[in-house]
């Protein structure tokens, strides 16, 4: 069974800069990272509650170690 989670990651722009976002990172069975979108995501909902609820989730990355999107 895999999962997923948001994660930050820090990505090399064209001009050499790391732009930092939030991704949606999976997982296999194991814990180990299997991949990752390719762009940042944005939280999109149908209410204010659930869109509030999302966003409480995706702070949760900030406490966990920032990846190198590659």
């Amino acid at each position: 069974m895999s999962t997923r989670n948001y994660r930050v990651m820090k990505k090399l722009n064209e001009d050499g800069e790391y732009e930092f976002g939030v991704y949606e990172v999976y997982y296999d069975s194991h814990g180990k990272i299997v991949g990752w979108t390719e762009t940042a995501v944005s939280p999109l909902s149908s209410s204010e509650e659930s869109l509030l609820h999302e966003l409480e989730i995706m702070k949760q990355a900030f406490k966990e170690e920032t990846l190198l999107h590659e």
